[in-house]
């Protein structure tokens, strides 16, 4: 955790993880959710990190119940510290690794549904490749309500652009409908049944 102009920014593995550049992806995000008219009830988000995607969703969506799924505790610790997760009453917190923690959800007798699936899983610039597999994007259609709508956030310059166009192909073997958006250097990618 260091101060950039007083205020707290989390960085792990040379990459920042919160704060201004992080919090205008998640609003641009859920603010074109926001004007599609997506209704948005229930939201799970896999690699919750600081919390930042869920200051844009309870702005646009204030009564939707979330809950975050982050594999680091240290993370959340830092979150409820320094970016006053803690004061988000409509989140609960999960410390599991979010891919088993998807499929533990699946394997319940009745699996719950979210409106809205955000991935945001960094170790640093890399996202594991068991996130990136068709395997758990079957997992997460599962999840989804039938207008439901899962964002997966990926970098998108230099060698990110390659890595992000396999993505979407794996994703296209799941999901009927793939639109795209664009932010300063990540690329946020809506998939839909």
């Amino acid at each position: 955790v260091m101060l950039v102009l007083n205020r707290p920014r989390l960085t792990i593995g040379g990459m920042l993880q919160s704060g201004g550049l992080v919090m205008k992806i998640w609003e641009k995000a859920i603010k074109k959710l926001f004007n599609q008219g997506q209704a948005i009830d229930r939201a799970l988000i896999i690699g919750l990190g600081c919390g930042n995607c869920t200051v844009a969703i309870n702005k646009y969506y204030p009564k939707a119940q979330l809950l975050g799924v982050e594999i680091d505790k240290e993370v959340v610790d830092i979150a409820e510290c320094y970016f006053n997760l803690a004061a988000n009453k409509n989140l609960t917190v999960a410390i599991d690794d979010g891919l088993k923690y998807a499929e533990k959800l699946v394997c319940k007798k009745e699996p719950p549904k979210f409106d809205l699936v955000i991935v945001d899983v960094y170790v640093g610039y890399k996202i594991p490749k068991r996130f990136k597999t068709k395997k758990f994007f079957l997992t997460l259609s599962k999840l989804l309500t039938n207008r439901g709508v899962v964002v997966f956030n990926h970098l998108f310059f230099k060698q990110y652009k390659q890595e992000a166009e396999k993505l979407i192909k794996e994703m296209e073997q799941i999901f009927k409908k793939i639109s795209l958006q664009r932010t300063a250097s990540n690329l946020l990618i809506f998939s839909r049944h």
